[in-house]
């Protein structure tokens, strides 16, 4: 910066006490016209003016919480402009010596000011041509110097997206600026569509609006090897590749993967998947997805798959599709028409498996299970507004036989205000989770909302209704799964549970003991249901009850392992269930609740132990079970009926605790007389255990062979042994697949794969072709990944080998190979994957030894592992910058910035009074601002 002048000092003074004093923005419009009046200053330049409340206001990157409502004083009293405040910050420290962590760090001076531009900027405080002119040129250091950086993409893309921008770049610019410009804006838009794709998709918009994309890609497309050492570079680095195709069969692979089994569907991963997949081109990319939705149902029809895998892919279609399109249409710019693209769509859809109203009737047909499909698609779309009502008809090509829902479209903030008032709309709202009409979204995140309130607030009477009725209802988890991560409904859960305190006006303790039993039901049926390993239970702590209880709960301990305080607890339950004192209010007063439940597998060890040695009659044994059958009680069963699964797993041929084992296991799966909402609670346990007790019976059986009291056991679990759902194969399934001739696994892998390429080319209305993506995992499991990838290259190869490596059949196979590969992966991924497993075949030593040999190989290898590692990159984007889109109303209200909270940012008098101190020292750092921020377990 130039030499300070007596002007510069005297305004920074000036700006020195109004920091000091904690005066407000208002107080610094009234100083502002004393000081000059008093002072007498020698006139300041505009952007020395700036320059000197940044000095003042910041210390290095941190900076006075107050600096940023000061600036928004001297913008508003238009003592400097917009382009001002971008000059002085270029001048306070040169863009080439920051990093974009620190442009796109909340708090730092440079986020600061840029976080200031883009919200005068989309407020319209750009005011003629020459202002944005001005402005852009001001912005083409910061694009040179920072082309990956969040921040700077947002500012450009709010310059171009302000209402002056299109006349000011038809008429006021220049065709050497836009050239320059254009030069800088394409590595901007490209580094940017994988770490922030919404961003990367406005810049792409108004790149091509107003043509900044063709001359400087023809500048940089010049002759790209010219002047380079081809001899010094590796094998991989010579290697050109084609323009990635999209095909039918690759969306219908992702589909697949994130839903079939355990619902996995991230809005914002699968944003950035299909932006990064279709590069803006939204009429294809919505027409494709909503096809995606109706071949995956089709696809779990024709293979038989069970009735919750396709009420689910159904949910998916008509409750989150539309949903989804809605939010992900509103924060993108291009218009088109989406009644056009479902139109589209439809068309393609297979019209055995969804037939028109008129062919409806034929119940003969599987499809008669999914055939409302359509309609119900269609209704959610006009709930949604994404088409108007009146089209349904004409899009059906028939009259439709539903109509809107009665209640119209759901709102969170409704539900959740109706529920407040009247609890009892709670249980109906779980039940409407099952309808297919477009509201189960709103649903779900309501409940999750409620939940969360209950347990902050400890109202645990309230919560019990809830949780009883999601058990009974497990089946609605997996529409809830949708909207809300399993993972995030556990949390508030898991806390209230782990810090359990009860109410201290209540008097009884039997309702401490069920509303108790309750939350730990629903807890335990959500991690079953979708196999959450402890790692995925987020924010639990490993020493909490909840940790502790999963992990250690089914496993019994010795008197001596117990403390004198379990020990007196271990015999008060004793002489509670088998003795005629009974359980009563002083012995569940002593012991808490979570004390009780890990103290359950010792109680069922020491009282079968009693029964052996004949301390206690099996009458007495049973008897005192039958308690645990009470609806307060009940949940306990859970690491009870465990601990017998680990029991009978770990029993001999010559172990006789048999014959006291499946007696006392009867009376707990096939008690005499259970009271109805015992029983519905109690069906919710045998659900959680049938598979564990399952194995451990059937373990039993093949050691015991002659008996005949265990097949009538195996029996009664039968019906609860589906109630999870996970990427799991059944043997018949894989026995199917080791079978198929010549080698098993890697020709059943080959031959679906083939399936989806030519149902890529089909140009007539086909089915879809089988798949389930267990098959390659299953292969990944069984041969290994460095095989089964191998096996994934030969298709390749093959496909090269007789069509030509740039053929669109080796395009379309890569399409679907790529997505199989970077399709989410299970929760507890093999130890090497098949993306690890291709990143080492395709290192550079590898690929160059191998092209001697294969060249043709060797280069599929190479373009495999760079289409894998950009899919990778573009769904997993990082999230650096501490502001975001409101999807909900960027299409109506433009774009409003949010902390890394997702709250609206707050005036900057608003921040908390005990940071004012600190502030006043000098001492920034307080954080004020945005962006602050050994056998079967249960």
């Amino acid at each position: 910066m130039d030499q300070q002048s007596p002007a510069d000092s005297a305004w920074q003074t000036f700006f020195k006490g109004c920091f000091s004093r904690r005066l407000s923005s208002s107080n610094l419009l009234e100083l502002i016209p004393q000081f000059e009046a008093t002072a007498r200053p020698r006139p300041l330049a505009p952007e020395r003016l700036a320059r000197a409340l940044l000095d003042v206001g910041s210390n290095g990157q941190k900076t006075d919480p107050r600096l940023s409502s000061y600036l928004e004083t001297l913008l508003d009293t238009k003592r400097i402009t917009i382009v001002d405040l971008l000059v002085a910050i270029a001048q306070f420290r040169d863009p080439s010596d920051l990093t974009s962590t620190s442009l796109d760090t909340a708090n730092t001076l440079h986020f600061t000011v840029f976080r200031l531009l883009i919200q005068r900027i989309a407020n319209d405080n750009v005011e003629n041509d020459d202002l944005l002119v001005t402005l852009l040129g001001q912005l083409l250091p910061w694009m040179s110097q920072h082309p990956a950086s969040a921040t700077v993409g947002l500012l450009v893309s709010a310059s171009l997206g302000s209402p002056t921008a299109e006349h000011a770049m038809t008429t006021a610019v220049t065709k050497k600026f836009k050239a320059s410009f254009a030069r800088r804006l394409t590595p901007l838009v490209n580094n940017l569509s994988s770490t922030n794709i919404q961003i990367a998709s406005a810049l792409s918009y108004y790149q091509k609006q107003y043509d900044l994309q063709g001359e400087a890609f023809a500048a940089n497309s010049i002759d790209i090897l010219n002047g380079v050492d081809l001899a010094a570079l590796s094998f991989s680095d010579t290697v050109m590749d084609t323009e990635p195709v999209t095909t039918r069969a690759g969306l219908y692979i992702y589909l697949n993967t994130l839903l079939s089994d355990r619902p996995t569907f991230d809005d914002i991963n699968v944003m950035n998947f299909l932006s990064a997949r279709y590069k803006g081109n939204l009429p294809v990319l919505v027409t494709e997805l909503i096809l995606a939705a109706f071949d995956i149902l089709a696809n779990a029809m024709y293979r038989a798959e069970p009735q919750r895998t396709i009420t689910i892919l159904r949910s998916f279609l008509v409750n989150k599709l539309p949903a989804f399109l809605g939010n992900y249409t509103a924060i993108n710019f291009a218009p088109f028409s989406i009644e056009t693209c479902i139109s589209q769509a439809l068309l393609r859809i297979d019209p055995t498996a969804f037939p028109s109203l008129s062919q409806m009737f034929d119940f003969s047909s599987k499809s008669s299970i999914v055939s409302e499909a359509r309609q119900e698609f269609l209704f959610s779309c006009a709930l949604h507004q994404l088409i108007p009502e009146g089209s349904i008809e004409n899009l059906l090509g028939d009259v439709p036989m539903q109509s809107l829902p009665a209640s119209g479209k759901y709102m969170k903030a409704d539900l959740v205000s109706e529920c407040t008032t009247n609890p009892a709309k709670i249980e109906d709202l779980i039940g409407e989770l099952e309808n297919m009409e477009g509201n189960a979204g709103e649903i779900a995140g309501a409940l999750f909302e409620i939940i969360t309130t209950l347990c902050s607030n400890n109202d645990t009477m309230t919560l019990k209704g809830i949780c009883i009725s999601l058990v009974r209802k497990s089946a609605t988890l997996d529409s809830v799964a949708l909207f809300c991560p399993p993972q995030t409904l556990l949390q508030p859960l898991c806390h209230l549970l782990d810090g359990w305190e009860g109410h201290e006006d209540q008097v009884e303790n039997q309702p401490v003991y069920e509303e108790f039993g309750s939350v730990l039901l629903l807890v335990s049926t959500i991690k079953h249901r979708f196999k959450l390993l402890p790692s995925e239970m987020n924010g639990v702590d490993p020493d909490s009850f909840t940790s502790r209880y999963f992990r250690l709960a089914s496993e019994s301990r010795t008197t001596d392992q117990l403390s004198e305080h379990e020990n007196d607890l271990l015999g008060g339950w004793v002489r509670g269930l088998f003795e005629a004192e009974g359980i009563n209010d002083e012995l569940m007063s002593t012991c808490k609740p979570a004390e009780f439940y890990l103290l359950l597998a010792t109680l069922f060890d020491q009282s079968i132990k009693a029964c052996q040695s004949s301390t206690l009659t099996m009458e007495t044994l049973k008897g005192g079970f039958e308690y645990l059958l009470e609806p307060f009680l009940l949940p306990s069963l859970l690491a009870g009926l465990t601990w017998f699964a680990n029991t009978l797993w770990s029993m001999s041929s010559s172990s006789t605790q048999i014959d006291t084992l499946l007696p006392a296991l009867h009376t707990l799966l096939k008690p005499p007389s259970i009271s109805t909402d015992s029983a519905a609670m109690h069906s919710a346990v045998l659900a959680r255990v049938a598979e564990s007790l399952n194995e451990g019976l059937n373990h039993a059986q093949l050691q015991h062979k002659n008996r005949v009291d265990i097949q009538p056991l195996l029996e009664v679990l039968r019906p609860h042994m589906t109630h999870h759902r996970e990427k799991a194969t059944a043997f018949s399934e894989l026995e199917t697949w080791t079978r198929t001739p010549p080698n098993g696994l890697s020709t059943a892998t080959g031959n679906m794969i083939q399936g989806l390429i030519s149902w890529s080319f089909a140009t007539a209305t086909t089915s879809p072709p089988p798949y389930t993506h267990r098959l390659l995992l299953s292969a990944q499991t069984i041969l290994g990944a460095t095989t089964t990838l191998n096996t994934l290259l030969d298709i390749i190869t093959h496909q090269a080998t007789h069509h030509g490596p740039n053929s669109q059949e080796v395009d379309t196979v890569f399409d679907i190979i790529v997505t199989m590969l970077t399709a989410p992966q299970p929760t507890k991924p093999p130890l090497l994957t098949l993306p690890s497993a291709l990143r080492t075949l395709s290192s550079s030593t590898v690929t160059t030894d191998l092209s001697k040999t294969d060249p043709m190989r060797a280069s599929i290898l190479v373009r495999l592992h760079r289409r894998v590692e950009a899919v990778l990159a573009a769904t997993h984007p990082t999230h650096d910058l501490g502001l975001e889109m409101n999807m909900s109303t960027a299409a109506g209200q433009g774009m409003m910035l949010h902390d890394s909270q997702g709250m609206p940012a707050t005036d900057i008098d608003a921040v908390l009074a005990h940071t004012e101190g600190q502030i006043a020292s000098g001492d920034f750092s307080g954080g004020v601002g945005l962006g602050q921020g050994g056998g079967m377990e249960l």
